[in-house]
């Protein structure tokens, strides 16, 4: 079973939901996109955040063979929203949405 592995951000201003987050959870905010994305840390990664014009919050769930996760989510009747993704150090990550377009995250780690 996949388990919650961390969890995305987007927003369509990073430096007000970044000061959010830091005076409400206590996070500190890493910027990695000169503004437009990165990262919460309180000793961990497990928050990031990009720019993107529809707020929302986005479950990334762990898997160890992404390429037969991406399968099943197709098979399951599931969108792939674009190609599997590999961030060198990070791992590969996959965006989907389910039958209802409830959108969610695979990450199969480095």
């Amino acid at each position: 079973m996949s388990t919650p592995d961390f969890i995305e951000i987007g927003t369509d201003d990073p430096a007000r939901t970044a000061a959010f987050f830091e005076a409400v959870m206590g996070w500190c905010w890493e910027d990695m996109d000169g503004g437009q994305g990165g990262y919460f840390t309180d000793g961990t990664r497990k928050v990031g955040m990009h720019k993107e014009s529809t707020p929302c919050m986005v479950p990334y769930l762990s898997v160890d063979d992404i390429e037969a996760s991406v399968l099943r989510v197709k098979t399951a009747g599931g969108t792939v929203m674009g190609e599997i993704a590999d961030a060198p150090g990070y791992g590969r990550f996959a965006t989907c949405t389910d039958p209802r377009g409830v959108r969610f995250g695979l990450h199969q780690q480095s």
